[in-house]
C-alpha cells in the first residue's frame, strides 16, 4: 500500500514531501527512501503544513505534507486553514492506528478525518490499498478544481502494508488561466 501510494504521488509529478516520520507512516517513509520523491523533515508539523500549503500557492500544484497519527497530525490544522483561507492547493497525508486490529486499544487515536472535515475541501480514510490510486487522482483533481485547497488522506498502517495489485491512474492535464 506504501509503495502504491508512492508510486501514485510521483505519477502525479511530486517532487517533495514535507514532514516527520513516526512510527505510523514508517512504510510511507521506507517507500520515500526508495523513491525519488525528496522528504524534507521539519522540526514541526506546522511548519511542514506551512512549507507544502506556500509551495502549492507559489507553484499551482499541491504541496504535500506528511505526519504521524494524533497530536502530529492535529498540528497540520493550522496550516490546513492557512490553505483553505489562502486558495493554495496541498495534500495532507497522515497515519493512524491499523483499522483492521487494534493491538494498541485507543492510545493516541483522534478522530482526525472528523478534525479536517471543515478545514479542507475533502477528508478521506484509505480503508483499502486497492484505493489508493483513484483516491490520490481525486485528492489532487480535488485540491486544484475551482477554489484550490487543502485535502486530507488518512493512510492507517495496516492499509500501508497491505499488498495490492491496483495500478495507476494518468493524470489529467489541468488548464489554468
Amino acid at each position: 500500500g506504501s509503495d502504491l501510494l508512492v508510486a501514485a504521488l510521483e505519477n502525479e509529478g511530486v517532487q517533495r514531501i514535507f514532514g516527520l516520520p513516526g512510527e505510523e507512516n514508517l512504510d510511507v517513509v521506507e517507500s520515500l527512501r526508495k523513491s525519488l520523491i525528496e522528504l524534507v523533515l521539519t522540526r514541526h508539523e506546522q511548519a511542514a503544513s506551512f512549507m507544502a500549503a506556500t509551495q502549492g500557492r507559489l507553484t499551482g500544484s499541491p504541496g504535500i505534507c506528511l505526519s504521524t497519527l494524533g497530536p502530529g497530525a492535529l498540528n497540520f490544522t493550522t496550516g490546513a486553514a492557512y490553505a483553505y483561507l489562502g486558495a493554495m492547493p496541498m495534500v495532507v497525508i497522515t497515519g493512524q492506528k491499523a483499522i483492521k486490529s487494534a493491538r494498541q486499544a485507543r492510545f493516541q487515536l483522534v478522530d482526525i478525518v472528523g478534525a479536517m472535515r471543515p478545514l479542507t475541501k475533502m477528508t478521506r480514510q484509505i480503508v483499502s490499498a486497492d484505493s489508493i490510486p483513484s483516491l490520490v487522482r481525486d485528492a489532487f483533481r480535488v485540491a486544484t478544481e475551482e477554489r484550490p485547497g487543502p485535502v486530507h488522506l488518512e493512510l492507517p498502517e495496516d492499509i500501508a502494508a497491505e499488498a495490492s495489485a491496483a495500478s495507476l491512474i494518468p493524470p489529467h492535464q489541468i488548464d489554468r488561466p
